[in-house]
């Protein structure tokens, strides 16, 4: 018989957004310590957020994480401006350290202004 005290049952939960809105989420939601995988173009970048920066750079609003790439052979941060990026978002795949339902942001459109 299982003792069902110890067994947590985690949810993973899919949205369907625009690119904006992926970004709205991760600069309101995404955490220091958090796990988050983003897909973009042709690169994946997973890893652990060291930092979230929403500061103002040359008159335009950023959306900039920094990131700790969890890889075997090396090891190294990345920062990536979310907004310069946005057009060629794919996919953000948010884990919270705080063992939270794992969130999957799937990129329906990104309308180019």
């Amino acid at each position: 018989m299982v003792n069902n005290k110890n067994i947590e049952e985690k949810m993973v939960k899919e949205l369907k957004m625009d690119c904006d809105l992926a970004i709205e989420y991760v600069m309101n939601n995404v955490k220091i310590g958090d796990r988050l995988e983003l897909s973009y173009n042709r690169v994946f970048t997973p890893g652990e957020v060291l930092n979230i920066d929403n500061s103002i750079y040359n008159g335009k609003k950023g959306a900039k994480v920094l990131i700790h790439i969890l890889e075997e052979i090396l090891t190294s941060s990345v920062e990536v401006d979310l907004e310069e990026i946005k057009d060629d978002l794919i996919e953000v795949h948010h884990i919270p350290k705080n063992n939270g339902d794992e969130i999957i942001l799937i990129i329906d459109k990104c309308d180019i202004k």
